[in-house]
């Protein structure tokens, strides 16, 4: 059966986030796969740089990838505005009384 575009919307997303921001080799994948064979639970985690930011389970590996995927996904771009909103919050000049 041939895999949809929507089934790996996440993966694909976080792959090109990954590689605008020039860090598509901080990337690893940890999948385990648990349960018996004729119900088989995939669990992937999603590492950046060593630590895990995303977590997903699914029926199938590319399902528990996409699940982790829209977790880190998730989590990178609020760690990017958090660090943005930091740097202009040090970049303004504080008011002056006049």
């Amino acid at each position: 059966m041939a895999t949809t575009d929507h089934e790996n919307a996440g993966t694909v997303a976080l792959n090109n986030y990954l590689q605008n921001k020039g860090r598509l080799t901080s990337l690893v994948w940890k999948d385990e796969q648990g349960g018996p064979r004729h119900a088989v639970v995939w669990t992937s985690r999603c590492m950046i740089d060593g630590e895990e930011l995303g977590k997903g389970t699914g029926n199938k590996l590319n399902v528990a990838r996409d699940a982790a995927a829209n977790v880190a996904l998730a989590a990178l771009i609020a760690m990017d505005e958090a660090s943005e909103g930091d740097a202009s919050a040090s970049n303004s000049e504080p008011a002056t009384a006049t």
